[in-house]
């Protein structure tokens, strides 16, 4: 049986670990506490001065001004922040949270899991890639639309964070990203590396496949070179573009069908992700474009941009798209920022639709604004009455203006604060009492209505009648309501489609 060893991190708690070795990386061996609600990982090689500063940063003023904050408590979930640093026997260690349940594969992969990834990290890879997905993954643990919109919010959200605090990853990838598509969660890891600009340089350059096309571009110059580009919040800001395209698309956005040399494969892949890196869907230029000779049938249809092509995830995530891989490419400072993504996919979310067709993969889909709506994913046309909500909001006292946001309307589907106020944002800051939901939709007997749980100045008009808490208002087409009459208030134009 293995030996427990006990230590005393540096700001004086006890620790222990069971000394044996449940993982090793390029840099760290991993010990786990004996009751496994935490780990050390000890680095292989000693540390210099500047690393050995970072990480006291990291685990001590940054883990301070993200963790004990308001809202602190919500980063939890999605950072494995190392907590504190312990040294033992000449080796240097940081104590680390371990990875929540939902971040070990449940079910394994097909063929009586013959990868043997049954209890391994659910790491991005695995469902990053059409193919990946179709050929190994067990369908409980692939996930549906609705759960990775999720995913990416999170990852957004997690990544504004970081850029707030003037932090950046460096190495933003699905390496070092777990997620759960089952549930929708996500979690940034390998925190320890994290770049201070102009006080902590990066380690590494990133992975490849995230690596900003500057980066590429400038890798072959000496680090001192000033023309060299190191990781930085504006490569981080591609990585995520990267990822969030990937997780929705399953496929990567500049891998196409170009080829810049054919007899040197190194050169030609620096140019693919580097100096000439170029979208797939540039909808202007096609020399990238995806060949179907070169896309694997298990990558079918996701791998062919043109039967699924990034349009279908909608306006708000569609524009971003286009502005981190035709605008900002080549130009960091046009790539949108992770706050950006964040009210996107909030503002997306609230456009998605459930497909009728109980045997869609994905179950969900965004609504595209046509009149005669279908599933992009499987063809299902939708039939029956579809209320989409256009909602506006006060500005000043009595006068309203479009807020380029939209409710669609599904069973169940609920009505929160956000929606009733503009000014509340549903992010970490969120009070509990604005959590709660405050109306949801029903269909009966072919008519839909919101049912009002709590909104306490929900009032139709044009006759001006307070429709009170327990009642409710049916949706036509051009009914108006009105949600609030506080600064931000939401007035909402029923629009019905009827198929």
């Amino acid at each position: 049986m293995a030996k427990i060893i006990n230590c005393v991190t540096k700001s004086g708690k006890q620790v222990s670990y069971v000394d044996e070795i449940i993982g090793a990386g390029t840099m760290k061996n991993v010990y786990f506490s004996p009751d496994k609600s935490y780990v050390i990982a000890f680095y292989q090689k000693p540390q210099n001065q500047q690393s050995r500063e970072r990480i006291e940063m990291i685990t001590g003023r940054y883990f301070q001004n993200i963790f004990t904050q308001q809202g602190g408590d919500y980063w939890y979930n999605l950072f494995c922040w190392p907590t504190d640093i312990v040294e033992h026997q000449g080796q240097l260690g940081l104590v680390i949270p371990t990875y929540q349940k939902h971040f070990f594969f449940k079910y394994g992969s097909k063929n009586n899991d013959f990868l043997n990834i049954k209890g391994r990290e659910k790491e991005g890879k695995w469902f990053a890639s059409a193919s990946n997905r179709n050929k190994f993954l067990d369908p409980r643990e692939k996930g549906t639309l609705l759960t990775y919109l999720k995913i990416c919010l999170q990852l957004s959200r997690a990544v504004r964070r970081m850029h707030a605090a003037g932090l950046c990853h460096s190495d933003l990838s699905y390496k070092n990203v777990l997620i759960d598509p089952e549930l929708g969660h996500a979690c940034i890891i390998d925190i320890d590396g994290l770049v201070v600009p102009g006080k902590f340089p990066p380690d590494v350059v990133g992975t490849p496949d995230f690596i900003a096309p500057e980066v590429v571009k400038t890798a072959h110059l000496n680090k001192d070179d000033p023309k060299r580009v190191l990781p930085s919040i504006t490569t981080d800001r591609h990585a995520l573009a990267v990822l969030i395209y990937m997780y929705l698309l399953y496929r990567h956005p500049l891998r196409g069908g170009k080829v810049h040399d054919i007899n040197d494969e190194m050169r030609d892949e620096s140019m693919t992700m580097g100096e000439k890196a170029l979208f797939i869907e540039h909808p202007t230029d096609k020399s990238n474009a995806v060949k179907i000779k070169q896309i694997s049938p298990a990558a079918l249809p996701w791998g062919d941009p043109t039967k699924i092509p990034y349009t279908i995830t909608g306006p708000y995530l569609s524009k971003l798209f286009e502005r981190a891989f035709i605008d900002g490419l080549h130009d960091p400072a046009k790539r949108p920022t992770a706050d950006e993504w964040e009210t996107a996919l909030v503002k997306t979310i609230d456009l998605i639709q459930p497909c009728q067709n109980k045997q869609c993969e994905q179950q969900w889909y965004v609504f595209s604004g046509k009149t005669a709506p279908s599933c992009p994913y499987c063809g299902t046309p939708y039939k029956g009455k579809l209320p989409i909500l256009n909602l506006y909001s006060s500005r000043m006292t009595g006068s309203y203006r479009p807020d380029d946001h939209r409710l669609m309307v599904w069973s169940g589907q609920s009505l929160f604060p956000w929606h009733v106020n503009r000014l509340i944002a549903p992010n970490e800051r969120l009070a509990e009492n604005l959590k709660k939901r405050v109306g949801y939709f029903i269909l009966h007997k072919d008519q839909w209505w919101l049912v009002n749980e709590g909104i306490e100045h929900l009032m139709s008009l044009p006759d001006k009648t307070i429709i009170a808490t327990g009642d409710k208002i049916a949706l036509q087409d051009g009914t108006q309501f009105v949600l609030s009459r506080e600064d931000g208030g939401r007035l909402v134009v029923v629009q019905l489609i009827d198929n």
